[in-house]
């Protein structure tokens, strides 16, 4: 189904995050959301909405540079053209100026849940493999905390209902294996415990120790031990360790899932729109991670239920994403003091309600 873009519109929107669950990690502290919100509207007025989750410590991006390219690159470029398909914007965008992944899967979002709202039908319906499922579990991060306070949010999301924990690793003067041994020995054996290194560790055998340690601890999977850049070390740690390896950070595009597939450098990839630059390259990636043999999981750059609702979507929608073996990071209400949107996603025993309705089944609050 075509459509033309009239508008483009962008603001910049402040969350206010839960000061005592914030994630700290070795790459630094994520205190504040300050996002941009985009909304495309077509020629019956038909509107859809996309979040750039605009962490300038993680991606380089800030909302004020997001809202200039918009207003003086996008709208001009977008604004009277007809599309046949949503993704048809994204290689405009990638042509128009480079990086900035999550300003463009802003876009991209903004556009499939148009396309999706034109037809009055859901985005899952649309792209999925499967019936979506209801629900999908979520795991909590848990940031790089003292023994206590790591303990404290454990028993915190274990009593909400989370069963899968990410502790966050790697951050030089912590001691990682008494975190993890406290967490066991309060919670016991039912917790499913991962541990995500964003990076920390520099070289193959400082990843391969610091992971042998906590091996003890029942291990499920480890989440990018090695740093974004250096994606044949991680295949080089895959081959001495006995965990399942999560790649997240050293792959966001198309061309570095294939040249992590090419090395055997992962058993699982974490994708999410913002981080592969738009709905469409997530969509991409996940076929080619399933032809690959290798599973997905939904990773986070701490979106709100604007962009959370396009992340829970690919989970419930795609047999790539096995989400009864391994949970995904949508965590969004543990995090933020308040919803986004409207309806409010809703986190209930510890599993995401996939969101019902046209598009991505969410509208943002105007705030």
């Amino acid at each position: 189904m075509s459509f033309q873009i009239t508008r483009v519109t962008a603001r910049i929107v402040d969350y206010t995050l839960h000061q005592n669950r914030i994630i700290i990690t070795s790459i630094g502290k994520h205190d504040a959301s300050r996002y941009l919100n985009v909304t495309l509207t077509d020629e019956q007025g038909t509107q859809g909405y996309g979040e750039a989750a605009t962490v300038i410590i993680w991606s380089g991006e800030a909302a004020e540079t997001g809202l200039w390219i918009v207003e003086n690159i996008v709208a001009p470029l977008l604004e009277g053209s007809h599309f046949d398909h949503p993704s048809d914007i994204l290689p405009l965008l990638e042509k128009a100026f480079q990086g900035n992944p999550f300003l463009k899967a802003s876009i991209d979002m903004a556009a499939w849940d148009l396309w999706a709202r034109r037809q009055g039908k859901s985005v899952g319906t649309l792209i999925g493999d499967r019936e979506p499922v209801e629900s999908v579990p979520t795991r909590f991060s848990i940031g790089a905390y003292s023994v206590e306070d790591t303990l404290r949010l454990a028993v915190e999301s274990w009593e909400a209902g989370i069963r899968t924990l990410k502790i966050k690793t790697g951050v030089p003067g912590l001691d990682d294996v008494a975190r993890l041994k406290a967490v066991r020995e309060r919670l016991g054996d039912e917790p499913v415990l991962t541990i995500d290194a964003n990076g920390a560790y520099h070289t193959e055998d400082q990843a391969v120790a610091a992971i042998e340690a906590l091996l003890p601890f029942n291990l499920t999977l480890v989440e990018q031990p090695t740093p974004r850049d250096r994606i044949g070390m991680m295949a080089r740690v895959k081959q001495r360790v006995d965990v399942p390896i999560l790649a997240d950070e050293s792959i966001f595009t198309p061309g570095h899932l294939e040249e992590a597939l090419d090395c055997d450098a992962l058993d699982l990839l974490s994708l999410y729109p913002g981080k592969n630059g738009g709905f469409t390259n997530s969509l991409k990636m996940a076929k080619m991670a399933q032809q690959a043999g290798k599973h997905c999981v939904i990773g986070s750059n701490m979106e709100t239920d604007l962009g959370q609702a396009a992340m829970v979507c690919l989970a419930a929608s795609l047999t790539a994403f096995p989400v009864e073996q391994y949970a995904s990071d949508l965590m969004t209400s543990m995090i933020y003091t308040a919803s986004s949107t409207t309806p409010p996603i809703e986190l209930k025993n510890g599993r995401l309600v996939t969101p019902q309705g046209d598009g991505f089944g969410v509208v943002p609050l105007q705030k």
